[in-house]
């Protein structure tokens, strides 16, 4: 299957071109690109609102169009013919997806935030490029709505260096999420509080909204929640091992003063990100079963003291924001015997934590 360039395309938007609006000039943008291929003038398709049934159109179309099944849906399909392409998504983010689905099938690529890569010009005269496939369907992670906040595909920034180099280039780094399509972009929540970030976040959360992209909070930022400072006068707070106190990872979850200070430092970090409505935390890596085996703890196993410890930020984000909600890891299996708050979503897998940036 090749896509004909050198033909006068039309992209047709269906009425509500929320999420997807940048996505669709940048269809039109990388047409013209290729068209300019091989010393053509470049010649860019006309985006056209298209009304409730497709009209009869005398030249090839490309029709956008999206399903209304809730935002966070993310599933897309997109078919090819010479003479039509149809991408259809399962919401304005889904529609986004397929999209950038049918360039990369295209043989674009997006190495790293302001960089684009284009497919070799055909050879000769030809002004077909070549389809990787003919047709791509990719249904939404979220199979219920409970799912919801779990299952997006995300770019989670671990390291402050990382974090001001993406925050410097807020436009063109939401950019580069959609054409890789992620879902989401998940700093850490000491970024939020951080008097140097907080312009920054506000200015890349508008970038991102463009595409319906979700800017989130947090990580690997359960032990945040207990400052390390308070192990030089209350060792109490924090986990046992072996009969001594450890300063690293976590704390322990049952006891009094663990408790008050865990949630009034959630509700400081929660107020401070509260441009995001999904919220993360998870154990430390590589250290998910180091929890406390001080005697009132020596009850649970490590993952009901992280379900304890979790419940207790739930409470306090549900006084906050009813609306939002907190993602914890459980591997399956580990549930235990701890009930869980209604504003928890377990995450069995969790994505890659980006040490670095993209290269520039």
């Amino acid at each position: 299957m090749n896509f004909d360039v050198s033909k006068s395309w039309a992209i047709l938007l269906p009425p509500d071109q929320t999420h997807f609006k940048k996505a669709a000039e940048d269809l039109a943008r990388y047409i013209g690109l290729l068209t300019a291929m091989n010393g053509n003038q470049a010649k860019l398709p006309p985006l056209i609102a298209e009304f409730d049934s497709t009209p009869e159109m005398s030249v090839p179309i490309i029709i956008l169009n999206h399903e209304d099944r809730g935002s966070k849906r993310n599933g897309f399909s997109w078919r090819a013919t010479p003479e039509r392409v149809e991408i259809m998504g399962e919401s304005g983010r889904g529609l986004c997806n397929g999209i950038y689905s049918f360039l990369a099938a295209l043989g674009l690529s997006w190495p790293a935030p302001g960089q684009e890569k284009l497919p070799a010009p055909p050879n000769g005269e030809s002004k077909e490029f070549p389809l990787a496939s003919g047709r791509a369907y990719q249904p939404s992670h979220n199979k219920d709505k409970s799912t919801a906040a779990s299952a997006w595909r995300r770019f989670v920034v671990a390291e402050k260096k990382t974090v001001e180099e993406l925050l410097n280039k807020s436009e063109t780094l939401a950019a580069w999420l959609a054409r890789q399509c992620y879902d989401a972009i998940v700093f850490p929540l000491a970024t939020f509080v951080s008097e140097s970030c907080g312009q920054k976040l506000k200015q890349l959360k508008e970038f991102t909204e463009e595409f319906g992209i979700n800017l989130e909070a947090g990580g690997r930022d359960l032990s945040l929640l207990l400052p390390r400072r308070h192990f030089i006068l209350h060792r109490d707070f924090f986990r046992m091992e072996e009969g001594k106190r450890k300063k690293d990872h976590h704390f322990c979850p049952t006891n009094p003063g663990a408790i008050r200070i865990v949630g009034q430092e959630a509700e400081r970090l929660f107020r401070a990100a509260d441009v995001s409505a999904v919220y993360h935390l998870w154990p430390d890596k590589g250290a998910e079963a180091a929890w406390c085996s001080c005697p009132s703890c020596r009850a649970f196993t490590p993952s009901e003291q992280n379900r304890i410890a979790v419940n207790i930020a739930a409470d306090v984000l549900n006084t906050l924001n009813n609306d939002a909600c907190i993602t914890y890891f459980e591997k399956p299996g580990d549930e235990g015997k701890i009930p869980l708050r209604k504003n928890l979503f377990r995450m069995e897998v969790l994505p890659d934590e980006y040490q670095q940036a993209p290269p520039v």
